[in-house]
């Protein structure tokens, strides 16, 4: 790849741009503000929902777009509206969850920009013994509703995600193995003993395919950073692929560049390699 060509740098956000404390620290912000000065585009890319963005990016000025939920929501931040959705329909989403009842999980909605949650489930969070940053993550992002399959019926939209977090990896890989002979879905993971459904076709490959057609941007010009298996279709539809040290061995596989640590800085420190002049 030519010197100075990326136009777009599009990161995911946890085990990537922010650090184990769930932060962007104040040289990475830096270094985003820089690359923005320079006329690039700065792309939170995350399976978290609009309204979990971290406060670091919320209030920078400059960034515009942010790929959510898997790729199911491109959101303008500055206009505040979505400009491309890969949702299911409500009716599809009743049905998962119904047949999702055979498991022994904690189940949440993301919809409208926000992900939801059983309070009773929520409240009873230490049965699935999850580490601490994930419980941390799932804990700050959720609103709770007494009943989450009433409150679903009870909305008139469609449906960005279902997330799903297990007390064990057996019970996962058992409804990993059920939910892979579904069609029409497909999943992914970006935590310890989760799983995340979205519509068949969407991941976030495909929302960054969507934006940089938008924005008249090409592969070649855009720089992707992840660290999970839910970045994978990410990374793929970028011209420089880069992967953090603290990513997957199945990442690091389809790497261009392989970037220190989300404790280091290293989406900082990719984008002072590749993309700042």
């Amino acid at each position: 790849m030519g010197e100075n060509r990326i136009k777009l740098v599009a990161a995911d956000m946890d085990g990537t741009l922010l650090n184990r404390e769930r932060k962007i620290t104040k040289y990475t912000q830096n270094v985003i503000k820089k690359a923005m000065a320079q006329g690039v585009y700065f792309v939170p890319a995350t399976g978290r929902a609009v309204n979990a963005l971290p406060p670091e990016l919320k209030e920078m000025e400059g960034i515009r777009y942010g790929i959510f939920s898997n790729g199911a929501t491109i959101y303008d931040l500055k206009e505040e509206k979505v400009i491309y959705k890969n949702h299911f329909e409500m009716d599809r989403v009743l049905e998962l969850m119904d047949f999702l009842k055979q498991f022994d999980l904690m189940e949440s909605i993301s919809l409208n920009g926000q992900s939801y949650a059983n309070k009773k489930e929520m409240e009873n969070i230490d049965y699935y013994e999850l580490d601490s940053n994930t419980k941390a993550i799932v804990q700050g992002s959720r609103v709770l509703v007494d009943d989450l399959e009433m409150f679903v019926k009870e909305q008139s939209t469609t449906v960005e995600k279902t997330t799903l977090l297990f007390k064990t990896m057996e019970e996962r890989r058992r409804a990993a193995d059920a939910l892979s002979k579904i069609e029409d879905i497909q999943f992914s993971s970006s935590l310890p003993k989760n799983l995340e459904i979205s519509k068949k076709g969407c991941n976030k490959g495909d929302g960054l395919f969507h934006l940089a057609k938008i924005l008249n941007i090409q592969k070649e010009e855009i720089m992707s950073c992840g660290d999970a298996d839910n970045d994978r279709e990410l990374l793929e539809s970028a011209g420089l692929a880069v992967v953090m040290e603290n990513g997957l061995d199945s990442m690091k596989a389809i790497a261009d560049y392989i970037t220190v640590s989300n404790q280091e800085n290293g989406v900082a420190k990719a984008m002072e390699k590749f993309v700042l002049r």
